[in-house]
């Protein structure tokens, strides 16, 4: 070995994946690779620890407003870490090491209850994201630490979902009747999703139209705001309807892109690190009088599926978009 002292350990580290090609992680799998560091130099270095961390993190934008200025901070919320302790001392011991190549290996077991990665939907918008850190602690207390971040994604898995089949109805005041029945409460982004619609309309009145939205409430940490999702304007053709019965099967695509369903509580401070994502459906029948309106509204699961195909998954987020300067 050499003399022991601490000597500049340059910026040459970097993280393997165990599967290089993986784009996705489901909260049921594990992240594993290996940490790896070259000492170029002629000394030896002097390392208090050798760790590694997976961060999850709420991304959110506060706007502001004094003396008639307006103003906005970007904050950063840690909703969940868990730091793996490759190699650690005392502050008596150092860790030494001599000229050559290291690696360390590493592994993490996902929590099931991880919400998923959340893209921005617009600008400003939250989003949540995950990233593993690398850290090589230096012994010297002035000297700066070499760390290095690299993104993950994270999905939710479709198992243990309580399926259950969904029906609700509702009569206006001139004897319209609408019962909706669905065949199970989960249903999957990009795919469709089966209903049966029964309309009784005994009296022969005009119903202008039947609407479709889906209704997705987010709460992420101290901010909550709900979207409408048009499905559907017009289902089935029905336009100025006046028969006396209406039976039909209905599918409804869903978009791609939705966000899956979670709910998640942080244990430290659980008012504060509540993360969800919930949605419902809401089938309308208007007619020429609003007021009488029929609105029905059932809560839904949506899930994301696991694409094998590459050129179907999303990229991953570059660094310089992860962690902007």
């Amino acid at each position: 070995m050499g003399s022991g002292n601490s000597t500049s350990i340059g910026t040459n580290l970097s993280l393997q994946f165990s599967e290089k090609t993986k784009k996705f992680y489901r909260t049921d799998e594990i992240v594993s690779g290996t940490i790896e560091w070259s000492n170029d130099g002629d000394s030896d270095v002097t390392l208090k620890s050798i760790t590694v961390e997976l961060v999850g993190e709420l991304v959110y934008r506060i706007d502001k407003r004094s003396n008639k200025q307006r103003s906005s901070a970007t904050h950063r919320m840690t909703f969940f870490t868990k730091i793996l302790n490759l190699c650690s001392t005392d502050n008596e011991n150092k860790i030494i090491l001599t000229p050559g190549n290291y690696s360390w290996s590493f592994s993490f077991d996902l929590d099931n209850s991880l919400p998923p990665t959340m893209k921005q939907i617009h600008y400003q918008g939250p989003y949540i994201h995950y990233f593993l850190c690398a850290r090589l602690e230096q012994s010297d207390l002035l000297k700066k630490n070499i760390t290095e971040r690299y993104p993950i994604i994270i999905q939710q898995p479709s198992t243990s979902l309580r399926l259950t089949h969904l029906e609700v109805q509702d009569e206006n005041r001139n004897g319209v009747h609408m019962h909706v029945f669905f065949h199970k409460n989960v249903a999957v982004a990009g795919e469709r999703l089966s209903l049966q619609l029964n309309l009784e309309n005994p009296n022969q009145k005009i119903i202008h139209r039947i609407s479709a939205k889906l209704i997705q409430e987010r709460i992420l940490g101290s901010t909550k705001e709900k979207n409408v999702i048009p499905l559907a304007k017009n289902l089935i053709n029905v336009y100025d309807f006046q028969e006396e019965y209406l039976y039909d099967d209905i599918k409804l695509l869903l978009p791609k892109n939705t966000v899956a369903s979670f709910s998640w509580r942080g244990k430290s401070k659980p008012s504060q690190h509540l993360l969800s994502m919930r949605y419902w459906l809401r089938l309308e029948a208007h007619m020429y009088d609003k007021f009488n309106n029929i609105c029905l509204q059932v809560p839904l699961t949506i899930i994301n599926t696991i694409s094998t195909n590459e050129d179907e998954m999303i990229p991953l987020p570059t660094y310089e978009s992860l962690f902007p300067v």
